[in-house]
């Protein structure tokens, strides 16, 4: 996967998470625990991907440089 690639796939997800989000934000006002929860656990989906994503590319960078 090359640098650009992994980039857009990032603000794809970060994108998604700003979403998220809001409508975290919203069920946490009308008070909607079951969608709330959901959402958290999309949220935290999004965020391990990009830890993953990042985790990887720092793994590269670091070989690359022994």
């Amino acid at each position: 996967m090359t640098d650009l690639q992994e980039l857009e796939i990032i603000a794809q997800l970060v994108d998604s998470m700003e979403i998220a989000l809001d409508s975290l934000e919203k069920s946490y006002s009308e008070k909607d625990a079951e969608k709330f929860n959901k959402l958290k656990e999309e949220i935290l989906k999004f965020q391990s991907k990009i830890n993953e994503i990042l985790n990887n590319k720092l793994l590269t960078i670091d070989t690359e440089k022994k």
